[in-house]
This record gives C-alpha cells, sequence and structure tokens, in this order.
C-alpha cells in the first residue's frame, strides 16, 4: 500500500492523503489532485519522483 500526503510532501496547508495499491494508482490519484488543486498542469519526472520518494510505502 502506498499512501501519499500533501502536507508531509511539504504543501503544509493541504491535508489532502491517499492511498493506493500500486505506484502507477497513487501516481494517477495524485496526478489527478495536483492538478485540480494545486494547479501542477504537468507532472514532470521530477515532481513525481519527489513525490514517490515521500510517499510510504
Amino acid at each position: 500500500m502506498y499512501e501519499h500526503s500533501c502536507a508531509k510532501a511539504g504543501a503544509e496547508g493541504c491535508g489532502f492523503t491517499v492511498r493506493a495499491a500500486t505506484e502507477e494508482d497513487l501516481k494517477t490519484k495524485v496526478e489527478a489532485h495536483a492538478r485540480k488543486k494545486h494547479n501542477v498542469q504537468g507532472m514532470t519526472d521530477t515532481i513525481y519522483n519527489y513525490l514517490r520518494d515521500a510517499a510510504r510505502k
């Protein structure tokens, strides 16, 4: 199980937390949230690698 928390990844004012069974599912969910709530128009490998490394496995 993978878990991502925006607050733990540095977006302290965001309470978004998501869990996913696979890394790919986590990426899809985090990307959709980042686009909608943080106005991130494209998830680069650098951004995703940082978020992946901050996620709990």
